[in-house]
């Protein structure tokens, strides 16, 4: 079940990222000829917002976000475990915490209209708190997994 979800999460993402590229490159070609698609800047943000939550989810679930671990490797195997652990408690904390302000900030928002359009700018802060609350669950993932590998003993460092 867990492969079909990040077969979609994968497939939303291209639809999302495709879908905002060719929206620019239409509207520039509008703007160009003299015909410029006012909501244009508006949605293309919106489908921005919602590509970098669902993407950086994408880059927490296989290790690709940018790290700095000079000090860390110095340190012995399971002391890295251990700060491995630690950061993701830390990550979850934050995360929850921007799901909950998120939650406010998109209700707040939902009168509110995204610029030339009559959709609700509740579309865009959503993006908060929903792509941290997906964000939470990858992280208590991980944090699972480096829990195991520091009660495991010294099998594998952080990474």
């Amino acid at each position: 079940m867990l492969d079909y979800y990040y077969k979609l999460e994968v497939l939303a993402l291209k639809t999302l990222l495709t879908a905002c590229v060719g929206l620019v490159f239409v509207a520039s070609l509008a703007r160009w000829v003299g015909y410029p698609i006012i909501w244009s800047v508006d949605i293309a943000q919106l489908l921005f917002v919602w590509v970098c939550f669902l993407g950086s989810n994408q880059a927490m679930r296989y290790n690709q976000h940018i790290g700095v671990d000079f000090l860390v490797k110095k340190f012995p195997v399971k002391v890295q475990n251990l700060i491995e652990v630690l950061s993701y408690i830390i990550i979850i904390a934050f995360l929850l915490a921007l799901v909950y302000y998120g939650t406010d900030l998109t209700l707040m928002n939902k009168e509110r209209r995204l610029s030339d359009t009559d959709m609700s700018y509740a579309w865009v802060t959503a993006a908060v708190p929903v792509g941290c609350a997906l964000l939470s669950v990858t992280s208590f993932v991980k944090l699972t997994e480096s829990i195991r590998k520091f009660l495991g003993g010294s099998e594998g460092a952080a990474k």
